[in-house]
Order: structure tokens, then C-alpha cells, then sequence
């Protein structure tokens, strides 16, 4: 595994603006994965488009430290950043984040998406007008999944069970058992008379990550027979 320093990680950062990238808070009020871009680089701080949550800017202090994973180059990177400050720049909203770790680059089997037919199912465990005693389990077949998410073609009555940003409980049946995952859905795209959407884990425990990563090289290795 290939290691950069925070200096040299900001000067490979440098000049990739539009460059997307996705947060993780792993832990408060606000814990979740959060999808965002470059805007620049200055000094030692990267400007990042500002996370939202349910179409508002997502509520971040300074110093809290947060994952980021970045996909350039064919190559994909994670690092440790701390918010420094935010505000607009070139009238857009701005995340100013200072990276606090060594950026490693990550091996790509692990992040591999793969095609696949998977009888999911999502519980929404936040949201609005979000009711727990009511509440009911929304199945759908998996059209991919990595070790990072899963994406559904979902039908429109059941799609508008859901918003982006809503954190939901994943169960989802491997040959070894099934597995329960925390997730939130960070893709929702009109598709004809249906919703393509993508869930992202908020973690991955090793107990699931094994047979799931068994799963997805079992998956990809089929796919080049």
C-alpha cells in the first residue's frame, strides 16, 4: 500500500479541481457518508463543495476529523482531514479541510462493483415524517454492490419511501447467511418508471466484510468466464 504525506498529498491534490471525493463522519448526530468535490487547493487546506443534508448544508464544526476518500487517476485514496473553516468561494458554499494523516492509496479489489441479482431489503431508520411503529421493510433486487454500497432499481411507489440523505438498515442475503449493514442513500436518479438508488454502508464490520468481499471476487470472476 502506497503512502503520501499530508504536503505531498496536497500537492497530488493540487490542480484536480472537480475532482470528486466522498466524506465519512463516524460518529455524532450527524454520522454518515456524504459525496463532494474539490473546489481548490490553497496552502495546506483543500476547499470542498459543502456536504448537504436533505438539500441543507450539512452542520460541521471545526477541528472534527473526517474520513475522506478520493478517486483519481485510476487510483483510490483515503486520508484523515480536519475542518478548518468553511464559507463561499466563487459563490459556492466551501468546506476548507486540512489533511491530519498519511493518504494511503487503497487496493481497488476491495472496492470493486460488480453486477448482481441480490434479494435486498431496506428499513428507513430516520427521515421525514419517518414513524417507527410504522414503518415496514421495502424490498428490491441488488443491480450492483461493492464493499462501499449497493444500487437498486427501485419502483416508484416504493422509491418515495426514501429521500437523499436518509439513513436506512441494510439486510442483505449471502449464501453464508444474511447480513445487517447501516447505510444511507446518497443516489436517487429518475429512470423511465422507476428510481435508480444507491445505498452507501457506513461501515463495513470484518464479520460481514469477509463473505461479502468473498462474494463480490466470486461475483467479478464469473463476469470475465
Amino acid at each position: 500500500m502506497e503512502s503520501m504525506t499530508p504536503g505531498m498529498f496536497l500537492n497530488f491534490m493540487n490542480g484536480k479541481v472537480g475532482t470528486k471525493v466522498v466524506l465519512f463522519n463516524e460518529a455524532g448526530l450527524y454520522k454518515g457518508t456524504y459525496p463532494s468535490r474539490v473546489e481548490d487547493v490553497k496552502g495546506d487546506l483543500i476547499g470542498l463543495s459543502h456536504p448537504l443534508l436533505r438539500g441543507a448544508l450539512l452542520p460541521v464544526l471545526r477541528n472534527v476529523e473526517l474520513k475522506l476518500k478520493v478517486e483519481t487517476e485510476g487510483a483510490l485514496y483515503q486520508t484523515v482531514v480536519s475542518v478548518a473553516r468553511g464559507g463561499p468561494h466563487d459563490g459556492v458554499p466551501v468546506l476548507w479541510v486540512s489533511p491530519v494523516s498519511n493518504a494511503e492509496r487503497v487496493q481497488r479489489r476491495y472496492f470493486v462493483r460488480v453486477p448482481c441479482l441480490l434479494k435486498t431489503s431496506f428499513f428507513r431508520l430516520e427521515g421525514e415524517g419517518m414513524k417507527a411503529e410504522t414503518e415496514e421493510w421495502t424490498h428490491a433486487v441488488s443491480r450492483d454492490i461493492s464493499l462501499g454500497g449497493v444500487g437498486v432499481l427501485m419502483p416508484l411507489p416504493l422509491s418515495e419511501r426514501f429521500s437523499e440523505q436518509d439513513r436506512v438498515l441494510v439486510r442483505l442475503p449471502l449464501q453464508e447467511g444474511t447480513w445487517f449493514l447501516t447505510g444511507k442513500v446518497v443516489r436517487k436518479l429518475r429512470k423511465e418508471d422507476a428510481w435508480e438508488m444507491g445505498f452507501a454502508f457506513e461501515a463495513m464490520p470484518g464479520s460481514v466484510e469477509k463473505p461479502l468481499g468473498a462474494f463480490i471476487r466470486q461475483q467479478e470472476l464469473a463476469g470475465r468466464q
